[in-house]
């Protein structure tokens, strides 16, 4: 499988960070972003962004599995 990369800065992508694009921006996207380039895009840090992948997790979201 081909490693997928952060649209904006080109840093590898973990299989959290795709799941959390799909999640916050378009299940159908083809354009990946890290948790730092998110975080810039919507304004709030790494941690909350991290946070938000436990509780989708936790809520059994099929993204995250």
């Amino acid at each position: 499988m081909k490693t997928k990369m952060c649209k904006d800065c080109g840093a590898a992508l973990s299989k959290d960070e795709i799941a959390l694009t799909k999640k916050l921006i378009d299940a159908k996207t083809k354009e990946f972003f890290c948790l730092n380039c998110m975080s810039d895009m919507f304004d709030c840090t790494r941690d909350d962004l991290e946070i938000k992948i436990e509780e989708f997790k936790e809520q059994g979201c099929t993204l995250f599995v």
